[in-house]
């Protein structure tokens, strides 16, 4: 049965990652120990095989050497008896010694003297073959290797030495310069080794436990320190989804943890702005359309019943055709907004008088100027500036800006209109005396939905979309705008765009 447990979920991620990782560490580090034991086993090996080789030889040109001092002597055969039971003495202590089987060959490889031959209760020589190596010739190709100088080397041998690999270390008997015979100390290496490697190991694995032990241990700690950002991030991004965007992530741990903390800090900061510009969107535009629906569905309907008469019935369509208008601009806006966010809007050039440009967006509040009393000035000082301009948005510009010049000026205030040609640019500046812009909020007057404080406009209609419309537009033919303002004394909106068509523009 599935655990529904919504605090369960975190867990099973956390033993997922986290029992991956150590599982993963384990095995590198157990793989790791195993590929370095066979190596420092190897290693232990031919060294070991190269020391016994050295050894094996050198015992072998001793014993060589006086088989060859005790054959060049005139001996009696009352003496051969003494000598050979002497050298078979030699090659047991020998043998004993160098835990090796060291015995003495004719030139045909036969075997000829070894310790075995010692009847060890009667100190006497056996005769007739020794039976430990009964049948046993050293193979030709080994023979043919032997030097007086010695020689060493790693083989299998026939029996009695079969089913391994032996050291090989021999020599040749010379007397008088012709060879008589060869000696050969024989070591099973890897039965000699065997003991040593079962403690090399047994070390080897005492030490390999321990280190596994802390290392598991290390990478516990690491591991959970590794897996709790993730748990809180996890946690998070699901308060995110659901729209709560209070608490953050704090920045610390490794440098990857710092940025993707601040990534999501940044997200959510981010979130929270398009969440609250969502609520303020909803707000602001249902209050929008609420208002003039609201006028020309009365006015319609009094029309229609009427309450109103005939007489009144042309002014009331006037103001139900400037709210559907007012409705139409709304729509427009955001639309062109949209357009502008998706990478949709593109720009139609062509060269724009800005001077008639200006005169024909100001011609649109004709009748607010007058209703108002304001004064236009500068008109008459502007100077025609043709650019390379999308004629229909740039006008939109100059309207909202006009737009918010009219709504905010005082009674009886002055509207000033300026422009200038600046080396590759034109620069058009549209101001208006009035209450102004307080310092703390004249950075946010381009954000979308933003009103400055609700005493300065309560007596004006707008969703707070035709200055960021504005800025978007001006953007889009690389220019830039800004505001300036006096509390009190007047609001400036300057922007400018290239004369000439913009590189940034084209992209």
């Amino acid at each position: 049965m599935k655990n529904s447990n919504e605090t369960g979920k975190p867990m099973r991620r956390r033993n997922n990652l986290f029992f991956r990782y150590m599982g993963f560490s384990i095995a590198s580090v157990s793989i790791s120990f195993l590929v370095l034991y066979i190596i420092f086993l190897l290693f232990v090996s031919g060294n070991w095989n190269s020391d016994r080789s050295e050894i094996l030889q050198s015992n072998a040109m001793v014993i060589a050497e006086k088989t060859a001092s005790l054959m060049a002597d005139d001996i009696t055969e009352e003496d051969s008896y003494a000598t050979a039971l002497a050298l078979a003495d030699t090659l047991n202590t020998v043998s004993e010694t160098i835990e090796a089987d060291v015995f003495i060959c004719d030139a045909e490889g036969h075997l000829v003297l070894c310790r075995h031959m010692i009847d060890p209760q009667t100190h006497t020589l056996q005769s007739g073959e020794c039976s430990t190596h009964s049948g046993f010739d050293m193979p030709g190709s080994i023979l043919k290797k032997t030097s007086g100088n010695g020689f060493s080397t790693v083989a299998s041998l026939p029996k009695p030495f079969s089913g391994t690999r032996q050291v090989i270390g021999g020599a040749q008997v010379l007397v008088s310069g012709m060879p008589s015979g060869f000696v050969y100390a024989i070591s099973t290496s890897y039965n000699i080794l065997s003991p040593y490697s079962k403690n090399l190991t047994r070390m080897f694995i005492i030490a390999a436990l321990i280190s596994l032990f802390l290392m598991v241990l290390l990478s516990y700690f690491f591991a959970a320190q590794l897996v709790r950002p993730m748990e809180k991030m996890s946690r998070l991004t699901k308060q995110y989804s659901k729209g709560n965007f209070t608490e953050r992530l704090e920045v610390k741990g490794a440098r990857e943890q710092q940025e993707l903390a601040e990534s999501l800090n940044d997200m959510a900061t981010s979130l929270s702005v398009i969440e609250d510009s969502r609520k303020s969107f909803i707000a602001n535009v249902s209050h929008e359309l609420k208002t003039p629906m609201t006028t020309i569905g009365g006015f319609v309907d009094g029309i229609l019943d009427g309450t109103i008469p005939p007489a009144e019935e042309r002014r009331y369509l006037g103001i139900v055709s400037s709210e559907i208008k007012r409705l139409a601009r709304l729509v427009v806006t955001m639309l062109t907004l949209s357009k502008i966010e998706a990478g949709e809007e593109s720009l139609h050039y062509s060269k724009t008088d800005m001077n008639q440009m200006l005169f024909n967006a100001l011609l649109s509040f004709e009748s607010a100027v007058d209703e108002n009393g304001l004064q236009i000035e500068g008109f008459e000082d502007l100077p025609h500036i043709k650019v390379d301009a999308d004629p229909e948005l740039l006008f939109q510009v100059a309207y909202n800006l006009f737009d918010n010049a009219v709504k905010f000026s005082n009674k009886g205030g002055t509207i000033r209109v300026g422009m200038e040609e600046q080396e590759d640019r034109a620069l058009v500046s549209i101001s208006n005396t009035g209450k102004g812009i307080p310092e703390e909020e004249i950075h946010r007057i381009f954000e979308r939905f933003y009103k400055v404080d609700k005493s300065r406009s309560e007596h004006v209609k707008g969703v707070g979309l035709g200055l960021n419309l504005a800025r978007d537009i001006v953007e889009l033919h690389g220019g830039d705008i800004y505001a300036e303002s006096e509390p009190g004394g007047f609001t400036s909106f300057r922007f400018w765009i290239p004369i000439e068509k913009s590189t940034e523009s084209q992209e």
